[in-house]
């Protein structure tokens, strides 16, 4: 199936259980909706935000493509995933506290990935940042050995957090986290590095960097053949156009038709005579 903003919303909705009737009541009527579902028609940016945020695609809480093991124990990596997902942090914050779980942990690649858990729990429950900021450090200390998919999260989620909640400079480690990204095989956490960077340029008010960051990303996963952060790097998009939005219909039309372009490989025909 091809990726697209209207296949994104659909299988969403679906997955939520969801008619279209519901989730356009109030934004817009349900042959729009399913006009934009089998991409018969491309929303403006308000519309885009409206349709996300009903269905919960958030800026915030996101999801790893694949979590990481903590430990030897199936079970243990098991209901850490599903809390994880489920955006459970303060059971995950008390689970990552247990004495069962600490006494699990047996290799420098769980570690690490303990540490990242253990300060997105403390983030998301707003928890002393500086401990978040630790606990990421320490993170990048348990494994260092090589440059990981993990490390670079760790990177950059601790480059945000820095930027965002403190008055340090997290640019460095922002820079870091996409530094030589081809020498990774690709995964689809990956994706997630683009999203910090914009997300950072997005609250810098940088909205230029920001365009530039989620065009680069787009391009990356669409390289892939992947859709993993597609729907929440619109939806910055929407916000970022919602913003700057100052031109008019058919320069507007224009930028969005050379998004798509890129995007999906599909160059619209341009050779008209009137």
């Amino acid at each position: 199936m091809k990726i697209t903003i209207g296949n994104i919303l659909k299988q969403t909705r679906q997955s939520q259980g969801l008619t279209q009737k519901a989730v356009a009541d109030g934004i817009c009527s349900q042959a729009m909706l399913s006009s934009l579902e089998h991409n018969k028609y491309i929303p403006n940016a308000q519309l885009i935000i409206a349709l996300c945020q009903r269905l919960s695609i958030s800026l915030e809480q996101l999801n790893l493509a694949e979590n990481y093991a903590i430990s030897n124990d199936k079970k243990l990596n098991q209901k850490l995933n599903f809390l994880c997902n489920q955006h459970q942090y303060q059971l995950l914050f008390e689970l990552l506290h247990q004495d069962s779980t600490l006494n699990s942990l047996t290799t420098p690649s769980q570690i690490q990935s303990y540490y990242y858990y253990l300060a997105i729990s403390e983030f998301q429950l707003k928890l002393d940042v500086t401990h978040a900021v630790q606990h990421l450090k320490l993170a990048l200390a348990s494994e260092s050995s090589k440059q990981s998919v993990l490390r670079r999260l760790c990177l950059g989620t601790l480059g945000l957090i820095l930027n965002l909640h403190t008055s340090s400079s997290g640019d460095v480690y922002l820079q870091q986290s996409l530094k030589n990204l081809q020498d990774n095989i690709y995964h689809p956490n990956l994706n997630i590095l683009f999203y910090l960077q914009a997300f950072n340029a997005y609250h810098q008010q940088n909205f230029l960097e920001c365009t530039h960051t989620i065009e680069n990303g787009l391009s990356f996963i669409t390289n892939h053949d992947s859709h993993y952060m597609l729907a929440n790097l619109y939806y910055l998009l929407a916000k970022v156009a919602s913003k700057t939005n100052n031109l008019n219909l058919q320069n507007e039309a224009t930028q969005r038709s050379k998004i798509f372009t890129e995007l999906f490989n599909e160059r619209p025909y341009q050779d008209f005579k009137i």
